[in-house]
């Protein structure tokens, strides 16, 4: 979504399809069943982890399990380490989220739900 034209709409449709899987206050409710609104629904997640410092497995875990409402809090913390948006050190004893820049729809997704 630039501001050079209108929005691409199969994108808009794609936000609107992942916005849905969130509540009012930003909680994401269910996992989405397609990968490509489940990796958009990751950034939102990456979006609450601290930006810089170290975090234990249960410090991850605690937070990960307040932004959800389905128990599957592991689910989350491996797909943020597999997108390389969430690093762990080979013991997996501490986690950093990863510094980058939020793609455009993650980010207008972001703005949706806030």
């Amino acid at each position: 979504m630039t501001d050079s034209g209108p929005p691409d709409p199969a994108l808009e449709k794609r936000i609107t399809r992942t916005a849905r899987c969130f509540d009012a206050t930003g909680r994401l409710m269910r996992w989405p069943s397609r990968r490509a609104d489940q990796e958009l629904a990751l950034w939102i997640v990456w979006s609450q982890l601290p930006a810089d410092g170290q975090l234990s497995e249960l410090e991850v875990n605690a937070m990960l399990r307040t932004w959800h409402d389905y128990e599957d809090y592991v689910l989350l913390r491996r797909e943020l380490c597999d997108l390389d948006l969430l690093r762990r050190t080979p013991d997996g004893r501490i986690y950093r989220r990863v510094a980058r820049e939020m793609p455009a729809d993650a980010a207008a997704l972001l703005a949706r739900i806030a």
